[in-house]
């Protein structure tokens, strides 16, 4: 398994860059064009740490994120706000195309862990995996 050595804002918003093209066919975007819909998903037979607890209750509550539709910038910084440390795999899906945007599921685990340990290193973009 390939592992991640290094992991920032930058190097995050260009893995999902790959994963959204993954989806579309390689087309080209507008980032003003697409909106991401989080989706917290809590493990329950896994093992959360200090900082996974403040994400979870903070960052990535309901009350915080809820239905909202969040540009590729606000969800880079919400989502990797203590980078180095990201989610361990977030999977990526398109759920609607609109006469404005295109819509994709953001499913992200609440665990936050270091670049070595990340999940979908095999894909050429972690954390990400794309859903089609």
């Amino acid at each position: 398994m390939i592992k991640l050595k290094e992991m920032n804002k930058s190097i995050f918003y260009n893995n999902l860059i790959l994963t959204i093209n993954e989806i579309t066919g390689n087309s080209k975007l507008d980032d003003k064009s697409i909106r991401f819909k989080i989706i917290p998903v809590y493990e329950e037979d896994k093992t959360f740490n200090g900082l996974d607890n403040q994400m979870r209750l903070i960052a990535l509550s309901e009350k915080n994120i809820g239905n909202r539709l969040l540009t590729i910038e606000e969800t880079v910084n919400l989502v990797a706000c203590q980078s180095p440390f990201v989610p361990i795999w977030i999977n990526i899906s398109l759920m609607d195309i609109s006469n404005h945007w295109i819509i994709f599921n953001f499913e992200t685990s609440l665990r936050f862990r270091k670049p070595s340990q990340l999940r979908n290193a095999e894909t050429g973009h972690p954390p990400f995996k794309a859903i089609i």
